[in-house]
């Protein structure tokens, strides 16, 4: 009888096995059927949440379904991660994010709730960007040569401006490169920043293209350079730190579309085709171009290889930096 219920046991295991490829293709086949929920670590108006915004309203078309936008703030994006890595892994509830940015999270924080590069997975790209050093738009320094020499002679009053990890490890590395004794001084969000440049609180400060563009045209910043190696496609005339000699200063970055592991992979390669058309629209190569950025569309296997491969990278440049972790 023991050996009637085992093979009862054993087969109807089978059977589950045999079933699961099946189930996950007909989820697959019929996603999405309801509404997506897209979390953005950033508050509502900061570059990242308008990044996420537009591309949330150009996949609408592609998907047939609603797209919400889901704020979650907080601990440089620990609080939007941590949210969406626990999330169930149906592709409802996607992370639009930087996934480099997670990648220096992981080395400037003491406490680590989870290990975004195991609990994670890369599906998309949509954009490469780097962030841009910006000074306030009146005073006197017309090049960096100009703005180095001011803070050698301010010492420690010298002082600049973070608001996310990219600009953060930009600015220490640029005081490392340069032997630089000026304050980091950290910000919620950019626009906290514009009252302090315009008061002399704050000399410098490196911000995503798309809060730099727009307070450059508003008048209230001048961008000076820009923190990759190679000057951006898309502001041919914009020169890189690299370039004028703080080398070493090379901090790509990119903007894609993450999913809880777990997700069945025939979800993760519908989301990989939804943002690639995405990408290709002649509204999002002009969006992102005029963000400071360059589209850039990666397959789903791609996407991740990036994603895991900047851990190590980031991990470097932020002991290069002497950042020290938080918490």
């Amino acid at each position: 009888m023991a050996g009637l219920k085992s093979l009862a046991i054993v087969a109807c295991a089978g059977l589950l096995l045999a079933l699961a490829p099946q189930q996950a293709d007909a989820q697959a086949e019929v996603y999405p059927a309801r509404e997506i929920k897209i979390v953005c670590a950033f508050p509502p108006g900061s570059g990242a949440d308008v990044w996420v915004r537009f591309f949330a309203e150009q996949a609408k078309p592609f998907v047939k379904q609603p797209i919400i936008v889901d704020n979650r703030p907080g601990a440089s994006g620990l609080i939007a991660t941590t949210y969406t890595a626990r999330a169930k892994p149906d592709g409802y509830t996607i992370f639009m994010h930087s996934p480099t940015s997670l990648a220096a999270n992981y080395f400037m924080f003491k406490d680590k709730p989870i290990d975004p590069s195991q609990s994670l997975v890369t599906v998309a790209t949509l954009l490469n960007f780097t962030f841009y050093l910006t000074v306030e738009a009146n005073k006197p320094w017309k090049d960096v040569k100009d703005l180095v020499a001011y803070l050698r002679e301010r010492g420690d009053k010298a002082s600049f401006a973070t608001t996310a990890p990219p600009g953060q490890l930009m600015g220490n590395l640029f005081k490392q490169l340069l032997n630089l004794k000026s304050v980091e001084v950290p910000y919620r969000t950019s626009p906290d920043t514009v009252n302090d440049y315009k008061g002399g609180v704050i000399d410098f400060g490196f911000h995503d293209g798309v809060f730099a563009y727009a307070q450059q045209r508003a008048g209230n910043l001048r961008i000076l350079a820009m923190g990759a190696k190679e000057r951006m496609a898309s502001q041919p005339d914009l020169p890189s730190l690299h370039e004028l000699g703080v080398t070493g200063l090379d901090v790509p970055g990119f903007f894609g579309v993450m999913v809880p592991a777990g997700t069945p992979q025939a979800v993760i390669d519908k989301l990989n085709q939804v943002f690639v058309d995405v990408v290709a629209t002649p509204a999002s190569k002009e969006f992102i171009l005029k963000s400071g950025g360059e589209p850039v569309s990666l397959s789903a296997a791609d996407a991740q290889k990036r994603y895991l491969e900047s851990f190590k990278e980031w991990g470097r440049l932020i002991d290069l930096a002497k950042i020290e972790p938080k918490g």
